[in-house]
């Protein structure tokens, strides 16, 4: 049987057979708030089915679902399909002759570039080498040897820097010569074995520019110095005029000119063309000591003393000229000289 607290509304179960003795009412205690209260015992035929005693809802646990795991690095990316990988390829073989074209452009142009900068170099140690010549004293004109071979040696095949260490070498052979010619006795032997060694070098380079080049004009005049002082006057004219027609205003053809034409002994002309190549560069000092050797020749001692004072004024390292002056007499009629250049 089941019954409810009148207070607490608490449902209680008592055992039927109990409830059946007892066929009157009778008290019960609430277990729950300790009421008292009366209970009558039901009539049997009266007897109604027994109430639906409450049931908790029934929980069911639902597990959660499981949430995808959320990769924290950058994700691979899916594998192409064939479409994708076909035009992958086809991509990648068009840039090739891209690549291999700025390839080769970047090859010739750094080249070209290298070339530029081997040309410019080239052209610095021949100015150089020219400036050193302008001194004309003897360790000048070994510098400009030593600049000519370094250039020549950067551009070989090239007839420019070969002609010009020749006529550098060329320069040196005929100081020595012409010292060969005036010193003493004791002191040729040295002149000559120097003007020799360097006459037969300087010969040798002239001759290889001028089969790298024959119309070369810096070939023509080296030939034509060389023949000059080799004594072949014919050639060496043949050569100079060849060069004066190239270069009628480059002052050292002017030069092997002169010296053409003093290997032919024709000295007006000589003087001539030291004259001219002095006026179109004050710088040659050779022209001033040559045209000194000329008047010394001449009987002249006071103008060619006039002439390598000028010289040793503006380059007092001038050797051949500091020892040609020392070789006039004192009472060779003497001049002061008159200042300028």
């Amino acid at each position: 049987m089941v019954i409810e607290c009148s207070r607490c509304h608490a449902v209680f179960s008592l055992q039927e057979g109990a409830v059946a003795a007892a066929e009157a009412p009778f008290s019960v205690e609430c277990g729950r708030c300790h009421a008292v209260f009366e209970v009558a015992a039901p009539q049997a035929a009266a007897a109604s089915p027994a109430p639906d005693v409450p049931v908790a809802p029934a929980v069911v646990a639902v597990d959660p679902p499981e949430l995808p795991l959320v990769q924290t690095g950058v994700a691979e990316p899916e594998a192409p399909g064939p479409i994708t990988s076909v035009a992958a390829d086809r991509a990648s073989r068009a840039r090739w002759p891209v690549l291999l074209g700025i390839l080769a452009l970047a090859s010739v142009a750094g080249i070209a570039l290298h070339r530029r900068e081997r040309v410019r170099e080239l052209d610095e140690k021949v100015r150089q080498g020219r400036e050193k010549m302008f001194l004309d004293d003897t360790r000048s004109l070994e510098d400009a040897t030593r600049l000519f071979t370094e250039a020549a040696r950067s551009a070989p095949g090239r007839a420019l820097p070969e002609a010009e260490r020749a006529f550098s070498l060329l320069l040196r052979a005929a100081a020595h010569k012409d010292l060969y010619e005036r010193v003493p006795a004791p002191e040729r032997d040295e002149e000559g074995r120097a003007a020799a060694r360097l006459l037969q070098q300087g010969a040798a380079a002239a001759r290889q520019a001028f089969a790298e080049d024959k119309d070369d004009v810096a070939a023509l005049r080296a030939m034509a110095f060389a023949e000059a002082i080799a004594g072949t006057a014919d050639r060496a004219v043949a050569h100079a005029d060849q060069a004066e027609r190239a270069a009628p205003r480059d002052a050292w053809v002017l030069y092997a000119k002169a010296a053409a034409a003093k290997a032919n002994r024709a000295h007006e002309k000589a003087v001539q063309g030291l004259s001219e190549a002095r006026q179109i560069e004050p710088r040659l000092l050779r022209a001033d000591v040559d045209l000194a050797d000329i008047s010394l020749d001449r009987g002249d001692p006071a103008g060619a003393r006039q002439l390598l004072e000028r010289v040793l004024r503006r380059n007092p390292q001038h050797e051949r000229a500091r020892r040609i002056l020392s070789l006039i007499p004192p009472e060779a009629g003497y001049r002061p000289p008159q200042g300028g250049n």
